[in-house]
């Protein structure tokens, strides 16, 4: 069941948000895309990385669920993607549902959540899309430099 967000467009948030986005790199984690699942690096300014893994319907045009994971490393070896462990979960912004025997904490917030640092799963009604949760990020960072 497709969630209505058409496909990101990697190129055009590339040029959009070329003011935080240091460069996006085809595959996430060591995976490439596949016919149906398009996964993408998003390497900020900050040198944190967002995976961005994209699960597509059957006529390519709409997401069925997301993850988009982004962290913050610790580590300049980290920027070949040599050595995972010194990354720190920053959050995570998923769209999908949860298999029927998943308890009903976890199920209450689907399709649409955030998962924190802190392990907390809270409900997302308005970073729903890759462009709208990019423009979130550019935000934090301005708050941060402020």
């Amino acid at each position: 069941m497709a969630l209505k967000i058409p496909k990101s467009n990697f190129r055009f948030i590339e040029n959009d948000f070329s003011d935080i986005i240091m460069e996006i790199r085809d595959g996430a984690q060591g995976l490439p895309s596949s016919a149906r699942t398009i996964r993408k690096t998003i390497v900020f300014n900050d040198l944190s990385k967002m995976y961005c893994v994209e699960e597509i319907d059957r006529n390519g045009g709409f997401i069925e669920l997301y993850w988009y994971d982004w962290y913050d490393w610790y580590d300049w070896y980290d920027w070949y993607d040599w050595y995972d462990d010194q990354k720190e979960l920053i959050m995570k912004f998923h769209a999908h549902y949860h298999p029927d025997e998943t308890p009903a904490n976890i199920t209450m917030y689907d399709p649409f959540h955030i998962h924190t640092a802190n392990e907390r799963r809270l409900n997302n009604e308005k970073f729903q899309e890759l462009y709208t949760i990019l423009e979130f990020i550019k935000l934090r960072n301005i708050s941060i430099k402020l």
